[in-house]
């Protein structure tokens, strides 16, 4: 996997709700299955700041390890943790290539977000995230049946850009709950996350220019950066209180998340989560 160009800002309603959603699950998570000891990694495949993802997890108390591929990247990872108030909860581990090289059983968690369907040794990691872990592993793959992921693949094509997320075929449960059953491991129903009403596209301007080059015009008003834009010490996702418009404005964005319609979900998630349990 190359090395990812650091990202210094959270951009955009996509990934402040992303961030959101995520989060609500990852608490959920935290309280059912009295999580303690967690290790995020190898990489993070968030859209914006990387290495954020397992603080939520440090505020429950949580002892966290995140492994992230470059200096620069885990610099402002740190940053952000320190002004969240949780750097004394947080390893940060420098590896350029996808390892784990961690003692047997070291955490009770260990999980990825958006990255393991991207490494050309998936299943290697899987392993070692499995020799890792104490009880848990957690994966989040993107989601091939959102409503609008083949608009996505078009929009790559379109564009001349690589397809970067991984095979196809992987961007599903199925694959990776047969992985884990493989092993031994007892897999819990998916968990579907990050379902607003908007399709998963990351930069909606850009595929607006690349499809429709006469309007060029308008891109600018509808860049990421042009909407919320937050840096590692003005996040907005751990303090309710001094951003609460902004958690009331989640919320009401949450009406599919928070619904009891699998179906509905399923169509609207752009990421889905697979975990599995150690017996």
């Amino acid at each position: 996997m190359s090395t990812i160009e650091v990202t210094r800002y959270d951009t955009g309603l996509g990934t402040t709700y992303e961030r959101y959603a995520l989060n609500r699950l990852l608490e959920k998570l935290a309280r059912e299955l009295d999580i303690r000891t967690v290790l995020e990694g190898p990489f993070d495949g968030m859209t914006g700041i990387a290495g954020l993802n397992s603080l939520v997890l440090a505020r429950r108390g949580a002892q966290v390890c995140v492994v992230l591929p470059d200096q620069e990247t885990s610099s402002l990872a740190e940053r952000a943790w320190e002004s969240a108030g949780c750097r004394s909860r947080g390893t940060f581990v420098v590896s350029p290539e996808p390892n784990l090289e961690f003692a047997d059983n070291s955490f009770d968690l260990v999980w990825s977000f958006n990255t393991i369907s991207r490494l050309d040794n998936s299943t290697e990691i899987l392993d070692e995230m499995l020799r890792v872990s104490r009880r848990y592993v957690l994966l989040f793959v993107p989601n091939r049946r959102n409503y609008g992921f083949w608009l996505h693949r078009l929009h790559h094509w379109v564009a001349g850009e690589a397809w970067d997320h991984g095979p196809v075929e992987l961007l599903t449960p199925k694959p990776w709950q047969g992985l884990l059953e493989d092993r031994g491991l007892k897999v819990h129903e998916p968990m579907w996350v990050d379902i607003p009403w908007w399709p998963d596209i990351v930069d909606i301007s850009q595929m607006m220019v690349d499809f429709f080059p006469f309007l060029k015009f308008l891109a600018p008003k509808a860049r990421p950066e042009n909407r919320y834009c937050w840096d590692v010490e003005d996040l907005p996702y751990y303090d309710p209180s001094r951003y609460s418009q902004v958690h009331e404005r989640m919320e009401q964005l949450s009406f599919i998340e928070n619904s009891h319609l699998p179906l509905i979900k399923k169509l609207f998630a752009h990421h889905v989560g697979i975990l599995g349990e150690k017996l």
